[in-house]
């Protein structure tokens, strides 16, 4: 949504690019970037669709064992 408020428009025509690649060209210089990362992970965990915070879906779903480990030992036990 940053690219059309501020009036740039992607170039995505004729891309060979990958979603992936693309969301994180996008993406690489949101200041909302991990916030966003955040918000898909607590919300749809494994059941992630899209790109959020510059990952695919693939990458998400390794990534959420991870960070489900470290948020339950950060805040000292099992989360409900």
């Amino acid at each position: 949504m940053w690219l059309y408020t501020n009036g740039m428009v992607p170039e995505w025509s004729c891309d060979d690019r990958t979603d992936r690649q693309l969301a994180a060209g996008i993406c690489a210089d949101c200041p909302v970037r991990l916030p966003c990362l955040e918000l898909e992970l607590r919300t749809a965990g494994l059941f992630t669709l899209g790109v959020w915070g510059a990952l695919s879906e693939e990458d998400r779903r390794a990534l959420y064992p991870v960070w489900l480990a470290r948020r339950e030992n950060r805040e000292g036990g099992e989360q409900e």
